[in-house]
């Protein structure tokens, strides 16, 4: 390095000395054994013994700020902490610092000194215009507040130093969602940050009622995971399940919220997910009115919902934002895609195998004259345009979005085409492929979207095996398998079996909005009356259909 470089001018400080043996041995282990050793220990109320603490326990962290001043007019010596770039520095300048070096001595000349016990109450209590400040009294819960972007003030003769919550604004600001798209209703998106993110359903749940329990996981990652639901709605005894089953989990990282799902499930080796990812605040708290709980991750902007069930992932919050018969023709055409999506290629190769007399004659000599020149079994083709098809989709999702676009619409015809006319696959497979492929996108949950793309390969050599009657084994297994699972306790298939008719209402086909009198009651039974009888709308009385509005 040239005798001209520049380096950080902090590399430049030489350590503070401390006489004291036994801070010596604690920067020994520390140096020996990780910041653990000394995380425990209380504070003691010396601000040059913690900034040797500090500074080991930080160590070759350049991010982190020490700032040594003092206060008063006797001088009385502090020491400020905090991780520079995840704070407000704004705040950290003029609410903090210069109000403890300016105003402190002011109140001061008014009042005569005061000493280092009242001074760090006074400090407290008049100095510090931020709205969160609390109290710390180990080094363990000091560090755990820096490394969370908050600033910790340390004070000659105080056993306990203050933290000042002074959070930068870290991330994206509130956006529309890109995963659940709507036409009507809200377009607010979760994002990031998990403050922007709790504020989004107090915005729209304005009750004590509403509870969020916070949690830290991950050993190195230290993320904070919080647990909403409303108290008097969820029901205790899966709220206990769900907080044993989050304390449970010991990882060093936690770098999302499918980190959560994947480690309170119920079933971890099914293909079915057991958790709703949701990206939409409205439809989190519609669920939480319904008993059910959110879970929210720091870094995260996809929530857990939990209990789900097999009917809320082929729902969508728009649904409730329509017209009821509207609503429920297009919960319909989910349900009647979601079998295309998952039987269609394999009904094509059990008819054109097996079951030729099924098909119109008509049809069937198209069909035939369009495979005549085709030299592999349908099972072939049908893979053969199948994993195509995935290949072009996982490229269209990997791509930006201009490009990807081009690839998964643009590739899939040009391949479906050149397939064609190479003599590879017939015209008909084309179209079953492609039918099947667009289906799969109308599926609102795209976790449950790929189950079904995953189950399809199955069932197409049970087709090619045994025609129908494999078919009829592969959605027989399927639904065995659902009605075995759980999702926290509540079983996958409700309302549907175990029978619930009340439930029916908002299952396949959605009713009118002032009918669904009564919350799931597959999901809780506490206070499952959600409105009063009589709010079906109508002309005023005393008027007939054709009657005028009031006046």
């Amino acid at each position: 390095m040239g005798k001209h470089s520049r380096k950080d001018p902090r590399s430049f400080r030489k350590p503070v000395k401390v006489k004291d043996k036994r801070v010596e041995q604690i920067i020994e282990s520390v140096e020996q054994y990780g910041e653990n050793v000394a995380e425990e220990l209380p504070l003691t109320g010396k601000v040059e013994e913690t900034h040797i603490k500090l500074a080991e326990i930080f160590k070759n962290c350049y991010d982190i700020v020490l700032r040594r001043f003092t206060v008063g007019k006797d001088r009385t010596e502090c020491l400020l902490a905090y991780i520079e770039g995840i704070v407000d520095k704004t705040r950290v300048n003029d609410n903090i610092l210069k109000a403890l070096m300016t105003e402190t001595r002011q109140a001061e000349d008014k009042g005569g000194p005061v000493g280092p016990g009242s001074l760090m109450e006074m400090v407290r209590n008049t100095s510090i215009s931020v709205g969160r400040v609390e109290e710390v009294f180990t080094m363990k819960e000091v560090v755990r507040h820096i490394l969370a972007a908050g600033c910790v003030l340390f004070m000659d003769g105080s056993s306990h130093a203050l933290v000042i919550h002074t959070i930068g604004e870290l991330g994206r600001s509130v956006e529309q969602p890109v995963s659940e798209t709507v036409v009507r209703g809200p377009f607010e998106a979760f994002t990031e940050r998990l403050n922007v993110n709790t504020a989004l359903l107090r915005k729209r749940i304005k009750s004590p009622d509403l509870k969020m329990e916070k949690f830290v996981l991950g050993r190195l990652s230290k993320t904070d995971v919080v647990l909403v639901y409303v108290r008097g709605l969820a029901d205790e005894g899966t709220l206990d399940e769900i907080r044993e089953r989050i304390n449970r989990i010991d990882t060093d990282m936690i770098v999302d919220s499918s980190y959560i799902e994947q480690f309170i499930q119920d079933s971890p080796f099914s293909p079915f997910p057991q958790a709703e990812a949701a990206e939409k605040p409205d439809g989190c708290a519609a669920a939480l009115a319904e008993g059910r709980f959110v879970i929210l991750v720091d870094g995260s902007p996809i929530s857990i919902l939990v209990p789900a069930v097999f009917v809320h992932f082929l729902g969508s919050s728009s649904d409730y934002y329509e017209r009821f018969y509207f609503a429920s023709f297009i919960r319909l055409i989910r349900y009647i895609s979601l079998l295309i999506a998952l039987l269609g290629p394999s009904i094509y190769i059990a008819l054109t195998t097996y079951h030729q007399e099924m098909i119109p004659t008509p049809l069937l000599i198209n069909i035939a004259i369009g495979r005549a020149e085709v030299p592999f079994p349908a099972i072939i083709e049908a893979l053969l345009m199948e994993i195509t098809f995935e290949i072009l989709r996982e490229a269209g999702v990997r791509l930006p979005p201009p490009v990807g676009q081009a690839v998964s619409i643009v590739g899939a015809l040009v391949v479906g085409e050149a397939a064609y006319q190479a003599g590879i696959v017939s015209r008909a497979m084309v179209i079953v492929v492609a039918i099947t492929g667009i289906a799969s996108f109308t599926i609102p949950a795209f976790n449950t979207g790929i189950s079904i793309r995953l189950l399809r390969f199955p069932i197409m050599f049970l087709a090619a095996a045994l025609g129908v009657f494999g078919i009829i084994m592969g959605v027989l297994t399927i639904l065995i398998h659902m009605a075995s699972l759980r999702s926290v306790g509540v079983p996958f298939l409700s309302p549907i079996t175990p029978v619930s008719l009340g439930d029916w209402k908002d299952a396949v086909v959605r009713f009118p909005l002032w009918s669904l009198r009564t919350r799931p009651a597959f999901i809780q039974k506490n206070n499952v009356v959600r409105m009063k009888k009589g709010l079906m709308p109508g002309p005023p009385r005393g008027q007939g259909s054709g009657g005028g509005g009031q006046g």
